[in-house]
Order: structure tokens, then sequence, then C-alpha cells
């Protein structure tokens, strides 16, 4: 179930070449089911408007089918977008 939905303007990084791409992508928060009846949990997400490519090397990074989740810090490292 979508909920609020804003338009935004997501870094990704390009995971051929490594070059930063500016992707626009509308941010939505999908409800999670929870063991709690009372709780509700929301996960953002994002919804490419349309598909992009990288600005350096070609390779397709985006595309409006699949929706995109931040991963958590990893290690100490911040994780990569990733394409769901």
């Amino acid at each position: 179930m979508k909920h609020s939905v804003m338009k935004i303007r997501l870094r990704m990084k390009c995971s051929n070449c490594g070059h930063w791409n500016s992707v626009p992508v509308n941010k939505i928060f999908l409800e999670q089911p929870t063991s709690e009846p009372k709780v509700k949990a929301y996960i953002p997400m994002y919804e490419p408007l349309k598909t992009e490519t990288c600005k350096k090397c070609g390779k397709v990074i985006a595309e409006p089918r699949e929706l995109i989740r931040i991963r958590a810090k990893e290690e100490g490292k911040y994780a990569r977008a990733q394409n769901l």
C-alpha cells in the first residue's frame, strides 16, 4: 500500500564505472506488516521516473518498473542503493 509521495533527486553510484549520477525519483513509503496490530511500520522506497543511464559509461542504472531501497550502514561503510 503506497502512502505519501515526494519527488526528489537520488544520487546513485554506477556499479560499472563508479560514477555518481543524479536520478529523478518519487520517494514513497510502503507499509510493512508487523506483529503488533496497532503498530504501523513504513519503509522508504524510491521509484525512478524514467529509465536512467550512467552519464559516463552509458549503462542503465535505474528503470521505472524497479523500486530502489537504501540499505542500512554495513561494516563502517555506507551500502549502495539496491534495486528491488
